[in-house]
């Protein structure tokens, strides 16, 4: 069990088998700093080091005098995903039990971590010339949406009546934290 949670495993994993990866995750039941430190941070870093080097060597449309500089931007663009996931993770844990599920704060971070992969590969894939990058990153989105839907009835047990209001509740609180933040943060970029 160790070997097919592994980084590669599971990254891959959650684009071709998300249903096999979600049971194994499950089974795991790792502790958060784990889930954190070993799988959430990692695919957030990569996704926002490739969308960088991706959005400098592929022609933008947009001006240069439009575009952030690449570091301050790739730091708060980093801050900011930690934040919506820990926001996400956070509400997801808490209103697991409310809509009659079992959780532990791990198990809600990996559920979102491992649901949102498709969404940090749409960062990478919206640099691509219009209209494929920004069709593509859309659908790369909306099906991250579906895995936190899948990914919270099997890793945290949601009932299956209560699952969208989970979800939506989940999204909209998230939603609001990184907003605010995001708000904030974008007034410090040069």
């Amino acid at each position: 069990m160790a070997r097919s949670l592994g980084f590669a495993n599971s990254v891959t994993g959650m684009l071709v088998r998300p249903g096999r990866t979600l049971h194994v995750w499950r089974r795991a039941n790792l502790p958060a700093w784990r889930v954190l430190f070993g799988f959430t941070i990692p695919v957030l870093l990569g996704s926002v080091l490739l969308s960088g080097v991706a959005h400098e060597i592929i022609p933008q449309d947009a001006p240069l005098k439009a575009r952030h500089l690449p570091v301050p931007y790739a730091v708060y663009s980093g801050l900011t995903q930690l934040l919506g996931v820990l926001a996400m993770a956070a509400a997801a844990h808490y209103l697991c039990r409310m809509y009659h599920g079992a959780s532990r704060f791990g198990s809600a971070l990996a559920a979102v971590s491992l649901a949102l992969v498709p969404a940090w590969l749409a960062n990478v894939v919206a640099a691509l010339p219009w209209p494929y990058g920004a069709y593509t990153a859309l659908a790369l989105i909306l099906y991250s949406v579906g895995l936190l839907y899948a990914a919270f009835a099997v890793v945290l047990g949601v009932r299956s009546g209560y699952r969208f209001s989970h979800l939506f509740m989940t999204l909209a609180f998230a939603a609001s934290v990184a907003f605010v933040f995001g708000w904030l943060g974008a007034a410090f970029l040069p």
